[in-house]
């Protein structure tokens, strides 16, 4: 069964063509990684397939949504990791999640039990009342895979999920991201510039 397919994705800003003709399928429950150095357009993928950017040609659907007839369909289908941390560092981990909980509608008798789960799948439910401006950048993206389960998505999105980081939280990272792929149910696509992180997919695009 596919879960995301593309066919010529071409995404160009003005004269420059940034991705080109881009065309692959992913089968449902497993983890792919999209390699190349920087600037070689994995990003704006990304962007493309989770309705951020609108493609210049091509088409793609997701978990069987159109990326540009049916963005909000997709957006409620997938979860996102930015290569930027995208968390609010005057609030608590707690308080990130909740809002991310209310944003998408999950039901308040769910809520609690779903970021308790999560917070101790991703090593943080010690530090729930800590404002994220005390955290280190491996925590910000361990809590930002966890806000990104939170509603349960068909696949979880992370662009370059350790840039930056240093290698032992790399791998601490790599373990968390393994663990959930072994869970089952998730698919996984995600960019690097790592080959070392790409062998623990899959498949490598």
């Amino acid at each position: 069964m596919i879960c995301i397919e593309v066919n010529g994705l071409t995404k160009r800003f003005g004269a420059k063509k940034v991705v080109d003709d881009l065309s692959f399928t992913l089968p449902v429950h497993t983890s792919t990684a999209l390699i190349g150095p920087n600037g070689a357009g994995k990003t704006t993928t990304i962007s493309m397939l989770c309705t951020l950017l609108k493609p210049s040609s091509g088409t793609a659907t997701v978990s069987g949504f159109d990326i540009v007839k049916q963005r909000d369909d997709v957006r409620h289908s997938i979860g996102l990791v930015f290569q930027d941390s995208s968390l609010d560092e005057y609030l608590t981990a707690e308080q990130n999640l909740y809002f991310h909980a209310y944003a998408y509608s999950i039901p308040r008798a769910e809520r609690k039990k779903r970021i308790d789960d999560l917070l101790e799948l991703v090593g943080l439910a010690d530090r729930r009342k800590s404002k994220v401006s005390t955290f280190s950048g491996g925590m910000k993206r361990r809590l930002e895979i966890a806000r990104g389960l939170l509603h349960h998505p068909d696949i979880l999105f992370l662009d370059e999920p350790t840039l930056g980081l240093d290698p032992q939280t790399r791998r601490h990272i790599w373990d968390h991201i393994i663990n959930l792929q072994k869970s089952g149910g998730l698919t996984i696509f995600l960019t690097t510039h790592y080959m070392d992180e790409a062998e623990n997919c899959h498949r490598i695009t």
